[in-house]
């Protein structure tokens, strides 16, 4: 088996010297996922990769930061023949286009396919620690987490939810104009206390409750009808017209009350013109909806007077007049809490 498994890493450009060197420090698995992922003897440095590319230098650096990676010194060989190939089908697909906008186009999908690969990074983790209490050897775990891979599914996969994801965001953004402002309802929600708690609990107790919560955010804003924009922590952020935002506010306070495990979930909500751009929006709107969020008690619901006059012909909710808060960064503003009626 270790044979076969030392036959496929050179097959895959991997060499005798770091074959030898990841059995002899634990991570020949590790090994084994990273030729599986990038095959290709690493014989370019960053200068002889932008020649081959037919693209100067300062273009490919320029391109390898976009991805959010530091850059490799000159002499050191980091890049493949595939790299080769993807920096001049870069460089050719930005001519018709920009190098500003390939640049800015590379930044948004790099970050975001970091949190996807941080998961699926876990996931082996975890997959590999189990097969290590169960006393597979090194190579025969390699092998497993090599033959749990459809990498073609994967693409595919992967493929799919890009066009899916991108048919609703061109519906969305053009259905509201080609400006750059937008007016949305902007909410953010949270777990009371999470803060306290994370210095109380064990980590794998730490990792289930934000697992969960996670999980609950997610489902629920999406049953609602709004969509989540990014999470920071704790933090979740949401976005949609003010009727699905509402909806899905109040949904998360009463659903995480189902949830023993779960501190209580509080969130603000605003409404009004928001700067969209590279996904996310920006604006004294989502100040408010993040300043609400940390005035509201646990289990409460903050709204500004934006958003109950979007609703207040809803007549699920129920409005209760809070009064005047002093916002910081955004000064008075008259807040309410909204609550469901049944």
């Amino acid at each position: 088996m270790a044979s076969d498994l030392h036959a496929w890493l050179r097959e895959r450009g991997a060499s005798d010297v770091e074959i030898e060197r990841a059995e002899a420090e634990g991570w020949l698995p590790l090994l084994a996922l990273d030729r599986m992922l990038l095959p290709g003897e690493q014989r370019y440095d960053v200068n002889e990769v932008a020649e081959r590319a037919g693209v100067d230098v300062d273009t490919a650096v320029r391109l390898w930061r976009a991805l959010g990676f530091p850059d490799v010194t000159p002499g050191i060989p980091a890049f493949t023949d595939d790299d080769v190939e993807v920096l001049r089908r870069a460089a050719q697909y930005a001519e018709p286009v920009d190098m500003v906008g390939l640049l800015r186009r590379a930044r948004v999908i790099s970050s975001a396919l970091a949190r996807v690969a941080a998961v699926e990074a876990e996931i082996f983790a975890e997959e590999l620690q189990e097969l290590r209490r169960a006393g597979v050897d090194e190579a025969d775990a390699a092998q497993r987490l090599l033959q749990d891979v459809d990498w073609d599914t994967v693409q595919e996969l992967l493929d799919y939810v890009h066009r899916v994801q991108l048919r609703a965001a061109l519906w969305r953004r053009l259905a509201l104009g080609s400006d750059t402002m937008v007016d949305l309802t902007i909410a953010f929600a949270d777990l009371s206390g999470y803060t306290e708690l994370t210095e109380q609990l064990e980590p794998a107790r730490l990792v289930q409750l934000v697992s969960r919560w996670e999980t609950l955010a997610h489902d629920t804003v999406a049953e609602c009808g709004a969509r989540i924009v990014k999470t920071i922590g704790d933090e979740v952020m949401f976005v949609g017209l003010a009727d699905t935002v509402a909806r899905a506010a109040l949904a998360l306070v009463r659903r995480a009350r189902g949830y023993p495990e779960l501190p209580a979930v509080r969130s603000g909500v605003a409404r009004g013109p928001v700067l969209a751009r590279d996904g996310d929006f920006y604006g004294p709107v989502v100040n408010l909806a993040s300043r609400l969020t940390d005035l509201a008690e646990p289990g409460t619901v903050l709204a500004s007077a934006s958003v109950r006059a979007a609703l207040e012909k809803d007549t699920s909710i129920r409005w209760t007049e809070v009064g005047t808060r002093h916002v910081r960064s955004i000064g008075d503003v008259l807040v309410y809490e909204m609550s469901e009626t049944s």
